[in-house]
């Protein structure tokens, strides 16, 4: 074979895997919408005067798939599913959207990963191994007929009452950079994403005795909304050094679902 020849195949070969490459990136969906629309209509037909189905949460790498609903008087009476709850409800979605749940059984110090028997939110505690967070970092919000997905950028522990979940309008911008400078600094992972203040953000909330049976802290994953022509697709994710604490009280033994 001449070199020329050769050459000519090596180029071929080396312009299809660019091409295969550039395709690959262009259309490998990540993460893939599943719409909830339906769910959420279907939902709402055993509404009572004490709640309202108004949204639909699911947590990639979790058993989180639930209504979201508005029950201003905290009042779920004949709530039987699984569920979480938005403590507002408007219009249309905000740049800051706080949903909430209730994590019952998955209070040990070492808690449990993306239990298939954990109901409400038990399975958001999974977002303190690092092992599940590189392979999960989307989650979907189903509200007034649409479906948004949004990438996780930090997970932190803040104090119970910390998180204003009353939020009725959007942020400014410069609350926004402020809230988003703060869930940065004190998150356990650092995540190779892009966030700024002109992003939608949300958060999931809900209880956890990492910290001890008394402990008033609460465990929130925040992320953002993907943007218009942005590809969904895996991206990086490390320990920071807030690490260190989860890491003592985990391996420390105590087990605080008995304290």
């Amino acid at each position: 074979m001449k070199k020329k020849e050769v050459f000519l195949i090596i180029g071929i070969l080396s312009f299809l895997c660019l091409l295969s490459a550039i395709l690959f990136v262009v259309f490998y969906d990540y993460y893939p919408v599943e719409p909830r629309a339906e769910q959420v209509e279907e939902e709402a037909k055993n509404d009572t005067k004490n709640y309202e189905t108004i949204g639909w949460v699911r947590v990639q790498g979790t058993n989180i798939d639930y209504p979201v609903i508005y029950a201003p008087g905290y009042d779920f009476d004949g709530m039987t599913n699984n569920f979480a709850w938005n403590e507002v409800k408007t219009d249309e979605v905000l740049n800051k959207v706080n949903i909430t749940g209730h994590n019952i059984t998955n209070l040990s110090a070492n808690p449990k990963m993306a239990s298939d028997d954990s109901v409400r939110f038990e399975s958001l505690m999974s977002f303190i191994y690092l092992d599940f967070v590189k392979d999960n970092k989307f989650i979907q919000y189903t509200y007034n007929g649409k479906d948004y997905v949004y990438e996780v950028y930090a997970v932190s522990f803040p104090e119970y009452g910390d998180t204003d979940v009353f939020v009725e309008e959007n942020f400014t911008k410069e609350e926004m950079k402020e809230y988003i400078e703060q869930s940065l600094e004190d998150s356990i992972f650092k995540f190779n994403i892009d966030v700024n203040e002109n992003d939608k953000l949300i958060s999931l909330i809900t209880c956890t005795r990492l910290f001890g049976a008394f402990s008033t802290r609460e465990i929130r994953v925040d992320a953002r909304m993907v943007r218009e022509g942005e590809t969904k697709v895996n991206y990086g994710v490390e320990k920071t050094s807030n690490y260190d604490e989860i890491d003592k009280l985990m391996k420390g033994g105590e087990n605080n679902e008995k304290a």
